[in-house]
Order: C-alpha cells, then structure tokens, then sequence
C-alpha cells in the first residue's frame, strides 16, 4: 500500500513539473496572443469579416514575433461565435472573456472592429464590368489581466492606387481586398510588440569604431534577417530616468535562441565607447517604412 501511494506521489509531483516547464516553454521569449473574433455592423456579411480575420491571423504569424492562438480553437470561447454572428454588438461582457483567455495562457488580446467593409459595382466605358472592395477596421492588443489597451491601430485596405481590388461577384471583390491585411500586420507588431535587449560584445571593431556586434536576442524572440535595431545609452539625471539614442544596428546573421550577429549602421564609435565605458545599453526594434507604403500615403 505504501509503494503504490509513493508511485502515486511520485507521478503528481512529474505532473507538476511537466505542466510547469509546458508554462515556461509557452511564455518564454514570444508573447500567447489570442486573436478573438471581430465586432461589425449588421450590414457586413459575418463571412466577409472572418475572410479579413484569416488573413491578419496570417499576417501576424508571418511576422514569427508572437505566438498567434485563433478564439476559434478554444472550445470556451466558441460560444462567442454565434452572437458575433448576429452582428454589431455591446462589448459589456468581454471583461469575463479576457479573464477566460488570460486563464488559457494570453498573455495580449488582439480585439477586431469593422467600421466600414463595401463593395461596389464598377461598369467602366470601356472594358468589363466588376466588383471593387474597401474596408476599414481598428485593431486594439489589450492586456487581459486589467483591460488595458497596449495599442491601437486602424487599418484602410482598397481605396488607393497602391491596393486595387476586383472580383467578377461582391464576395470575390471583399476576399481579393483582405489580402491587403496580411503586410500590413507587420506595422500591428512593430509597433505593439517591440523586442528589447542588449548588445553582449563587439565581435569586430575598426580605428576604434565598433563594426559588429553581438546582442542578445534571436530565434526565440522572432529575430528576422534585415530587421534593424536602434541603440540607446541609458542614463539616470536627478533621479530621472533618461535615454539617449546613440546608433543603429542591422541584422546579419541570426545565430541562436538569444544570439544573433548585428552590423553597425551607425554610431560605430559612440557604441564602442559606452561598451568600453561600461554603461548601461539597450537596443529596441524598429521598422523603416517600406516605398510602397510612403507612395500609398502620398497618393
């Protein structure tokens, strides 16, 4: 009897230990983001909406930064669905849903409204006629243990040079303009989910220049070829915490969970002397705005 109840302990106290390393393992390095389902007016096929759902959860797992759960997955939350599906509703009772998904594991809540999503018909002079989409919506990341929002964002895909969109029926037309949703959810994650570290060590220096270092993010974190780095001297003045930029990194290689190799863009010199100096350095992800993206603003 004793040997079977110290089997028994033993075997919880494996369970334990299980259950907390599957925790750590799903909070270490990327944030749990659950992404739930979208508000929208009545007018707005339910389909439609969860056709731009599709494509953002796409978009945000492309960017590897977070790790993206669908509400659609989630047996306890499936009960949503159907007043989603009715149409425009209150949000009174999302209070008791986040406390649900923050009990799942959510660390963020990616909450959806659809403000406008239309189809018209397009009969030119000259050529066939088809169907043309816009939509706009805003996107909130909400933090689920208080309700606070980290970010908003609103999006408008279809009403420029830059997004054109057509479809011989109105439902062709509104799948062909979500499709815009999935590039531009990497403006959602830059700027929502910012990755922070530190430079670990010059790994090539030049005249006293820092040309390569080393810094302590990678795969784990989402680190991607090309993404590019700001570098800061952190200082405290009158007990004021203060931060200044002093250069720019570029990523040249991604080496590990939380290595990768940077080229120093900019402020070689001024890297190398607070390295030296043995200040205290931060380094933030940031993201330049692509050509299309200026030209699409512009027009």
């Amino acid at each position: 009897m004793r040997t079977i109840i110290c089997r028994i302990f033993v075997m919880l106290i494996c369970m334990v230990i299980s259950a907390d390393t599957f925790a750590q393992s799903q909070t270490a390095g990327k944030s749990v983001v659950y992404i739930d389902y979208f508000y929208r007016p009545t007018s707005v096929p339910y389909s439609w909406v969860e056709a731009l759902r599709s494509k953002i959860i796409e978009g945000i797992t492309e960017t590897n930064r977070v790790t993206i759960i669908d509400v659609d997955t989630e047996k306890a939350l499936q009960v949503e669905k159907a007043r989603r599906e009715s149409g425009n509703l209150s949000a009174d009772g999302d209070m008791e849903r986040l406390a649900v998904m923050s009990e799942l594991g959510a660390n963020y809540i990616i909450q959806g409204n659809v403000s406008a999503f239309t189809v018209e018909h397009v009969k030119p002079k000259d050529g066939t006629p088809y169907y043309r989409g816009t939509v706009a919506y805003t996107l909130k990341v909400v933090n689920p243990k208080d309700g606070t929002v980290l970010s908003t964002q609103t999006f408008n895909h279809g009403g420029s040079l830059t997004e054109l969109t057509s479809g011989n029926t109105r439902d062709e037309a509104a799948v062909d303009v979500v499709k815009y949703a999935r590039k531009a959810m990497r403006r959602l994650i830059d700027k929502a989910f910012k990755l922070n570290g530190t430079i670990l060590e010059i790994s090539k220096s030049k005249g006293g220049e820092a040309e390569m270092v080393y810094i302590s993010l990678g795969s784990d974190h989402g680190v991607t070829e090309k993404g590019l780095f700001k570098v800061y001297v952190l200082r405290t003045v009158a007990g004021r915490a203060s931060r200044s930029e002093i250069g720019v990194l570029k990523v040249e290689a991604v080496e590990g969970a939380d290595l990768t190799l940077c080229e120093v863009k900019k402020g070689g010199k001024e890297i190398k002397a607070a390295m030296e100096a043995g200040q205290t350095i931060e380094i933030e992800s940031f993201r330049k705005k692509s050509f299309m993206e200026s030209v699409g603003t512009v027009i």
